[in-house]
Parts: C-alpha cells; sequence; structure tokens
C-alpha cells in the first residue's frame, strides 16, 4: 500500500513549504565540479525530516558535509562540546592528506527560505526561497564563509555511538564528571529515551568535565552512567539531548541515524522525532541503511543516491521496497517490472501465469515521477538492465510529459524522439483510465457473485459496501471495505486481485504477451 500519511505529517508538511521564518534549507544543487565521486545534483528537501539512502560510496556522507556548510552561525550560537566553532566549514569534512587531489572548480547553490533576503542575493526578493552560492575556484579557496544565512547547524557523526567504557578521555576522567545542573530539557528527553527504548527512568541527567560530558540516569533505583549503558541508549540520549538544545529552528544533520537501535525501537524514534520536529521546528538531514527508518516516514522524505556511469543520480519519493531491493542486489530476475505502488505489484503477481512470475521481479518504484525517473536511469547506463515499467492506467493521458520529464531526467544529448521511443519499448499500463484500486473494485463488482465467495459477504450486502468504500477516498477504498467485513486491508486486496485474476484476467493479455516477448528476446 501506499504510505498513508498521518495528521501530523500533514501538519509537518504544510509548516514545512510555508515557512520563511527559520531559515530551512529546501534545495542543494551542485553544479560544477566533482567531489568524492558525486556529480553534478540536485536534491529537494521538501518534508523537516529528510532520510538519505544508498549503497557505500554513492556520496551520502558528502551530501551531508554540504548540507552543514549551507548555513553561518553567530559566535556565541550553540556548538557541541568538542568544537572549537558553533559552526562548519567545508574543512571539517574534507580533511587532505598531502598526496590528495584536493577538490576544485566547484559550484554549490542553496536554495532557503528566508524573510529578509538582501539585494545582493541571487535572485533576490524580500521574502521566499532565493539561493545562496558557494564557489571553490582551481587553486582557491571556497568563499565568504561569513556571509552565509545564518542558522544553527549541529553535525552528529557515528561516534555518538562509541560507549563511554571505550573512549579513552572518558575513561581518564570517570572520578571527575561534575553536575553543572540542569537545562530544563532533562525530563522530555529522559521520557522520549524511555518510551524508545522501554524503560522507565526516575532521573536523567549529563555530568561534565572540560568539554567532555556523561550520561547519568537512575532507573528502578538503581543509578548509573554511560560507561554501563548500551551504545543505543547513549545515542539516544546524546542525540535528544542536542535536539533540546538548539534555538528553534536548528539544523540538525546525522550519519546513520539508525545505528544502535533495534527495529521497533527505530520506527519509534521516527515517531518521537517528527513530534520533536513540529514542537521546536527544527530540520533533519540524516543517512540511513535501515528499511525500518524509510517506512516509518512520507514519501518526501525518502532520498537514493546511486552512481551509474560516474554520474550521480538523486531518486526521491523512492518506495522502501524499491530501494532497499537495490541495496540487497538479491535480484537475478531476467527482466525488473517497476510499478506505482503495492496495489500495482499485487495485481500483476496475481495475473501473471507462474511461468513468467518466476522469471521476474515486480518492484515498487513510488509514484509515476519516479518510473519516469528510473527509465531515465536505465537508459543512460552503459549496461541496460532489462525493465518493463508499468504505469497505472490513468498515467495513459500523461505519457507525453513523462517521456518529457525522463528524456530531461536523462541529461543525454540523444534526440528526443529516439529517447522516447526506446522508453515507450519499455513501458505498459495498468487496464482502466483511473487509479488501480478504483479500477478493481468497479471491475470486480461486475462478477459480485466470484467477489462475494471470495469475501464471503452476501451480494446485497456486499454492493453497499463496495459504494461505501468507493466513497472513501483515494487509495483509501481497500482499508475502508476492510472495516466492513472484517479483514486486514492486505487480506482485503488479495482477494480483489484474486477475483481479477479468475474473472477478468483477459484485460492483462496485452502486457502478458508483451513480457514473454522480452522474455523471450522477441
Amino acid at each position: 500500500m501506499k504510505y498513508k500519511e498521518s495528521n501530523l505529517d500533514r501538519s509537518l508538511k504544510k509548516w514545512f513549504i510555508n515557512d520563511n521564518d527559520h531559515n530551512l534549507l529546501r534545495v542543494i544543487k551542485l553544479t560544477e565540479g566533482n567531489m568524492r565521486g558525486l556529480s553534478s545534483f540536485s536534491m529537494s528537501f521538501d518534508y523537516p525530516i529528510t532520510a538519505i539512502s544508498g549503497k557505500n560510496g554513492s556520496g551520502k556522507s558528502t551530501i551531508l558535509a554540504l548540507v552543514c556548510c549551507a548555513f553561518h552561525n553567530s559566535s556565541n550560537g550553540f556548538k557541541l562540546p568538542n568544537r572549537k566553532q558553533p559552526y562548519y566549514t567545508f574543512a571539517d569534512f574534507f580533511v587532505q592528506h598531502a598526496e590528495d587531489i584536493p577538490p576544485e572548480g566547484l559550484q554549490v547553490f542553496y536554495g532557503i527560505a528566508h524573510n529578509n533576503w538582501k539585494k545582493t542575493d541571487i535572485n533576490s526578493s524580500k521574502k521566499g526561497v532565493r539561493f545562496q552560492k558557494r564557489v571553490k575556484k582551481k587553486g582557491g579557496k571556497w568563499n565568504n564563509y561569513d556571509q552565509r544565512i545564518k542558522r544553527e547547524v549541529v553535525f552528529l557523526g557515528i561516534d555518538r555511538i562509541v560507549p563511554h567504557s571505550e573512549k579513552s578521555q572518558s575513561k581518564s576522567y570517570s572520578k571527575s564528571f561534575l553536575n553543572l545542573g540542569d537545562n530544563g530539557w532533562e525530563n522530555d528527553v529522559k521520557e522520549i529515551v524511555g518510551n524508545i527504548i522501554g524503560k522507565k527512568y526516575d532521573d536523567f541527567k549529563y555530568v561534565s568535565y572540560s568539554k567532555y560530558r556523561l550520561p547519568l540516569v537512575t532507573s528502578n533505583g538503581k543509578r548509573y552512567s554511560g560507561f554501563n549503558m548500551g551504545a543505543g541508549e547513549n545515542a539516544l540520549f546524546e542525540m535528544f539531548s542536542v535536539i533540546f538544545s538548539v534555538s528553534e529552528g536548528a539544523l540538525v544533520v546525522i550519519d546513520e541515524i539508525e545505528l544502535g537501535l533495534h527495529s521497533e525501537a527505530q520506527k519509534k524514534f521516527i515517531r518521537h522525532l517528527k513530534e520533536v520536529c513540529k514542537k521546536r521546528k527544527i530540520q533533519i538531514v540524516c543517512t540511513t541503511h535501515s528499511k525500518d527508518i524509510f517506512n516509518e516516514l512520507p514519501d518526501e522524505a525518502r532520498m537514493f543516491i546511486e552512481n551509474i556511469n560516474g554520474k550521480t543520480i538523486v531518486t526521491d519519493s523512492i518506495s522502501s521496497d524499491f530501494a532497499f531491493s537495490k541495496l540487497s542486489a538479491e535480484n537475478q530476475c531476467e527482466i525488473s517490472l517497476l510499478v506505482e505502488d503495492v496495489v500495482a505489484k499485487k495485481l500483476l503477481l496475481n495475473v501473471l501465469p507462474s511461468s513468467i512470475r518466476s522469471r521476474v521481479s515486480v518492484e515498487v518504484i513510488g509514484s509515476a515521477t519516479s518510473l519516469s525517473r528510473q527509465l531515465a536511469a536505465n537508459y543512460t547506463r552503459e549496461k541496460r538492465e532489462k525493465i518493463v515499467v508499468v504505469f497505472d492506467g490513468d498515467q495513459v493521458r500523461k505519457e507525453k510529459s513523462n517521456l518529457e520529464y525522463g528524456h530531461k531526467m536523462a541529461e543525454t544529448k540523444d534526440k528526443l524522439e529516439d529517447v522516447k521511443v526506446w522508453m515507450r519499448s519499455n513501458i505498459e499500463y495498468l487496464p482502466g483510465d483511473t487509479w488501480p484500486e478504483s479500477w478493481i473494485i468497479q471491475t470486480c463488482s461486475e462478477t459480485i457473485d466470484i467477489l462475494s465467495s471470495h469475501l464471503r459477504v452476501g451480494e446485497d450486502e456486499l454492493t453497499d459496501i463496495i459504494e461505501q468504500g468507493l466513497g472513501a477516498g483515494k487509495h483509501n477504498e481497500f482499508n475502508e471495505i476492510g472495516n466492513l467485513v472484517g479483514l486486514d486491508e492486505q487480506e482485503v486486496l488479495n482477494r480483489f486481485c484474486a477475483t481479477i485474476s479468475q474473472a477478468h484476467h483477459f484485460h492483462f493479455r496485452d502486457i502478458i504477451n508483451s513480457i514473454e516477448n522480452k522474455l523471450d528476446g522477441n
């Protein structure tokens, strides 16, 4: 099923895309040069939490570094205890060995939602999303750090999960840590961390020595410090303490956000993170290798980055299934069928004969534009994979714009018509002229007797239930029907698709023939 946006998701998105008061990062573009394998790319931020995934070496950490360098900060702004400066420069991340070749000829644009742009800023106006530029000329240095828009930025690297018992400085000062008083957020942090890991804390505080600090808690009458905490527990206290310490509207950048947390804790973590982002107007940009993290975030929050023939490809709104099938590299099928959502996948798996199913994989991508981007990415590959992109039926009338978008994303000098011919040869459409849920339900209602036997519901009652389901709104139909027949949403979808396979299989004759021809090399 498509990700179901909660009221909190909608509230966060509405705030984020309309806020000009907190200097939110909305776009980042590398337009010239290469950085650690990153070629020119553009990434948009349309939700307060953005999770970036991709294989090792694809450029995720480099993007985090670019994000950190988008803003400046006042001299008295928040900084982590172990930092000298309350802001970041490229030197913080791009450390050079004597034999390293430094990146040169670089140009980075930052699109920032700001309410008081100066006349000198690019495309300036008083209010809205405009761009600032950072440049590193050949043989030169990065320009004008102090002219960056002011905003607190904090980077939390993977060192946050190193246990204090393994940190030499913590062990050296183990008897010297002292309580410096409360900060006012300790109760919020202990409640959140306790909920995430399933533990009740009676007390929590940080004790400090010099630039080092150590968490200290009481739970079930027992007092213990970070020396006796697990990596995940330590990391949660560190992350939420920072998030509550920074000013409202800060940008928090986190590398491999799931580290140290088990699956259930990861899910709870993201849910709490959403609440804190809403409360404190915080923006989070992170990397992840966790499908659980992706599953807890709406489409706009999921990014996938890959390097294809030396070119950086960013896929936004990618589905969790497709992103992590790419990461696992388990797909050894002859052809990949790429679809928009789980409904389309379930439908195809029901109607395809086993002789085809055993030779293909069906991958959920996430949207029509994501399908077009995958066509473009495959077109640019030196060795193209065998794919068939299966759009929903309502995309037939949008074919022209989808092909033009695919051509644009391919960034090729090949003629538009030549690219279109190749793309059309790899496109199919589901039956109907509407979205899959609506088509499935309306088609099944034509054979109400068969559907009735699959659902074990009387035909007259089922007719009324179908009407209520269709009235529930786009993509909510099977959830509503499930509530009315006492089955979960997935099971209802399965039984509707079984009815399609049994009584309406002929609608898929053309798709099946096309896939068979591709498998046979015709």
